[in-house]
């Protein structure tokens, strides 16, 4: 009989699955409580999750997702796993990516994105595209443009009048 403790977590996981955008599976042997705790705090900037779970348990929550889903997946739940689940794979990915950059111990495993997995290539792919708020702001400079080539175009007339008189000031009192 399975006790309360997996049954929660089981529960906990499955709903983290079904709400999270990308998953990403990771080995953390090696790292401190101390990383962890730091990787935690980096991935809830995100509005992402950093857990340390049992193999188990994420096979039965994600046959409960998707028999193929959790065929594929199992050759990659073996050792100790953490999963990061994120709001945002784009943020997801960045944010595991400096980590295991920083901390040799973490390693990559694979992850879910859309219901596909993806390799360890498309989470460093990912990892590398602009943030959200980084194409927002250029977003928001495109648009911008326009306005800003109007104004200098009505106001370059004025400008050549003033640099016109400017030179022919200068060129009298020589």
């Amino acid at each position: 009989m399975p006790n309360q403790r997996n049954i929660h977590q089981l529960a906990s996981i499955t709903k983290a699955l079904a709400d999270s955008k990308a998953v990403i599976l990771t080995e953390y042997a090696g790292l401190t409580v101390a990383e962890q705790n730091i990787l935690r705090e980096e991935a809830e900037k995100t509005n992402s999750s950093f857990i340390v779970t049992k193999n188990n348990l994420l096979r039965l929550a994600f046959k409960e997702k998707s028999k193929e889903l959790a065929d594929t997946l199992d050759s990659f739940l073996n050792g100790p796993t953490a999963v990061l689940f994120g709001a945002d794979a784009v943020s997801a990915a960045k944010t595991l990516t400096k980590f295991a950059e920083a901390h040799d111990k973490l390693k990559i495993k694979t992850g879910i994105m859309d219901d596909k997995v993806i390799t360890l290539a498309d989470i460093s792919a990912l990892s590398r595209l602009p943030s959200y708020e980084e194409l927002l702001g250029k977003l928001m400079a495109q648009l911008q443009a326009p306005a800003q080539a109007l104004v200098r175009q009505l106001s370059a007339p004025m400008q050549n009048l003033v640099y016109g008189l400017d030179a022919l000031k200068t060129k009298l009192s020589a």
